[in-house]
């Protein structure tokens, strides 16, 4: 994803995201404001110690290491599919919906099944051709389920004019619209499901429209129908398991570009027909970005890829092989970089996706090194460097006015996690380790996380775990430091030439408040044109080391090929 200036605009209302345990007592917050001599009823309050624990999270785990993102986890229940039924309309924002949802029961002891549903209309809703009892509260439905049945259809037939994560609008043409816009956890707004990215599942559409649209969405086009009342329906299908915010389609009057193929991928352009003139030129090298990618990481994890022009709030948006972009990003000698980005996403955060909010990084920074990295293979080091300096520039910005960890567990609102830490900083971690494992154990080590992980979630230590094993060294510290404590070294060098030596004496000190890195660092010393380089490790926050170099140096040059994050103090 790539972020706009509105992101931060939205509020979450956090409260209700982790109040839908207490919903039947929800009576109960009202009468303590206004409990007379500041009693409250004991009864009360022991459910709500006791139910505390799942309301936070406390203990639950993913993949490997403790889930911090607040997001009340049911490890009784896996969703395997949704099936989508939604007809929009012209005269008005009212959508009508039917949702099959197919959930496998891994606990039959557990007979509630809560989804996350909000600001629409629930008609009824069967469990195979049974009516289902079902209680609506806050956010959420909450299904009551029979006993003995491990596997389910829930059919919910419901309806509504969507408050988000559906946008029904007019373009810049002035023509009208609809784009699902559902990251990080807005699908709730316009289907029922389990809206977090530790539940991913397979999803079919059918979309019903006015005929004058054409209809994209994840996966690969099924079935075009005209219908008598004026209508299409779109049939659209995805096999492979995505996540909830990635599920998505867009209606509008589009101008279809197909590109054919590249790597027996299909490629194509949905554009309003106003900017069709330049949407091959704004979206820059899409068949060498996906080839670069394919070649390197693994195989492309989808039926198709397209690029669409939407109203995503986001400047691009990597909807499992349907990446939403702006739609005044057309134009934009920018949006190649946004498409390289987006497309990296499809496997990392689409297919490989993060099991808790707080891992953001193994999305975002993913996405965002992949794409200075095709820069890297396409242009040459020059364009690489400089992409990775702006990078750098805009994470410095960042931390002079916020400094906090990468993984930073006290974020309640998931659009603060949109910052220069998941995006740029990340980034150079991953460039950093990149040059402290050797690049081919890099790349090595990023082809079997994706393969091992591929359509599942995986958090931050399955990921320092694989490049363990492909480089053979101890990672704890590097992880630890670059993602769990805030900040990066702020190196003071000083050094002089001792004749008699026959050598150079170099100091380098870390001068930033607070934490120590421990870092490789390369000095590089310049006599007479010659160039002598060295590996010098900070251990401590001083150190002082004497390098053997027969002639007067010209200058001495830190970190010469710019391999870590750090600022140089002179």
């Amino acid at each position: 994803m790539q972020k706009d200036s509105h992101r931060m605009t939205f509020l979450f209302r956090r409260w209700d995201r982790i109040s839908w345990p207490f919903c039947p007592y929800k009576s109960l917050f009202p009468r303590i404001d206004k409990a007379q001599n500041g009693r409250v009823v004991l009864s009360h309050l022991l459910v709500l110690i006791w139910l505390w624990p799942a309301a936070v999270g406390f203990g639950q785990t993913s993949t490997s290491g403790r889930i911090t993102d607040g997001y009340i986890r049911q490890p009784g229940f896996d969703v395997l599919h949704y099936n989508l039924s939604v007809s929009v309309s012209d005269t008005n924002n009212v959508i009508h919906g039917q949702a099959v949802i197919t959930v496998r029961r891994l606990d039959l002891s557990d007979s509630t099944l809560t989804l996350d549903f909000t600001n629409m209309t629930v008609a009824s809703i069967h469990i195979g051709e049974k009516t289902a009892k079902y209680s609506t509260c806050v956010e959420q439905i909450e299904v009551f389920l029979p006993s003995r049945l491990d596997t389910l259809n829930l059919t919910i037939q419901y309806q509504g004019e969507p408050q988000d994560g559906l946008y029904i609008r007019q373009n810049k043409f002035q023509r009208r619209t609809v784009f699902a816009d559902n990251w990080p956890d807005r699908a709730r707004h316009w289907f029922p499901g389990i809206d977090h990215p530790a539940d991913k599942a397979t999803v079919e559409f059918h979309i019903t429209a006015p005929e004058r649209y054409t209809v994209v969405a994840n996966g690969r086009l099924e079935q075009e129908r005209h219908n008598l009342n004026g209508t299409r329906t779109w049939t659209w299908r995805e096999n492979a398991p995505i996540p909830t915010y990635c599920m998505v389609f867009g209606a509008a009057e589009f101008a279809v570009l197909h590109l054919g193929e590249a790597v027996n991928v299909p490629v194509s352009y949905y554009v309003f027909p106003g900017d069709a003139a330049v949407a091959k030129k704004s979206f820059g090298r899409t068949d060498q970005i996906l080839q670069f990618f394919t070649e390197n990481i693994g195989p492309y994890p989808y039926e198709k890829l397209a690029l669409v022009q939407s109203s995503t709030r986001f400047g691009g948006m990597e909807n499992a092989s349907a990446i939403f972009f702006a739609e005044a990003a057309l134009g934009s000698p920018r949006t190649e970089g946004t498409s390289a980005h987006e497309i990296a996403h499809q496997w990392f955060g689409d297919s490989v996706t993060e099991a808790d909010w707080h891992h953001l990084w193994l999305s975002e920074g993913f996405a965002t090194y992949f794409e200075a990295i095709f820069y890297e293979h396409a242009d040459g080091e020059a364009a690489f460097r400089d992409k990775m300096r702006r990078k750098r520039d805009s994470y410095l910005n960042f931390a002079q006015k916020k400094l906090t960890p990468i993984i930073d567990t006290t974020v309640t609102n998931y659009f603060d996690l949109l910052n220069a830490n998941n995006y740029p900083k990340a980034a150079w971690v991953l460039h950093t380790l990149r040059h402290l494992i050797g690049t081919e154990n890099f790349w090595q080590g990023i082809r079997d996380y994706y393969k091992t992980y591929r359509d599942g979630n995986a958090l931050t230590d399955d990921f320092r775990r694989i490049m363990e094993r492909v480089s053979g060294e101890e990672l704890g510290w590097f992880f630890n430091q670059w993602l769990r404590q805030p900040g990066h070294p702020e190196i003071k060098m000083e050094w002089r030439w001792l004749p008699k030596e026959k050598s150079v004496e170099v100091t380098l000190r870390q001068i930033q408040a607070g934490t120590f890195f421990r870092v490789p660092l390369d000095v590089e010393i310049v006599s007479a044109g010659e160039k002598t380089r060295h590996t010098v490790w900070m251990e401590e926050t001083e150190v002082r080391i004497k390098l053997p170099h027969d002639k007067q140096p010209e200058r001495i040059v830190l970190d010469p090929e710019e391999k870590v994050l750090m600022t140089i103090v002179q």
